[in-house]
């Protein structure tokens, strides 16, 4: 998943902008929480049930709601994310 694809699924208008790891999503992309609750969802289409309320809790109180940012705790919530083998019933 191309994270750029999908704020210009949300906002098309983004494609008009020059987005760098450190655009904010509400202030310079313009997104308001319909446009974040829409982002999510087909971020969830992709990737699978991924909890992004740790991440716009923390990013909301510091103004860090940077594509950067999001960029990486997507990536990190996927690798952590990743099933583990089963080993007799339990994970390894």
């Amino acid at each position: 998943m191309i994270l750029t694809e999908q704020l210009i699924a949300v906002r098309p208008d983004t494609a008009d902008r020059l987005v760098t790891e450190r655009s904010r999503l509400t202030g310079d992309l313009g997104f308001d929480s319909v446009d974040l609750a829409e982002l999510f969802e087909r971020i969830r289409d992709v990737l699978g049930e991924v909890d992004i309320a740790d991440w716009l809790a923390m990013a909301t109180r510091a103004e860090g709601d940077t594509v950067g940012s999001l960029t990486r705790y997507l990536s990190a919530a996927v690798t952590t994310d990743v099933p583990q083998p089963m080993v007799a019933g339990r994970p390894r």
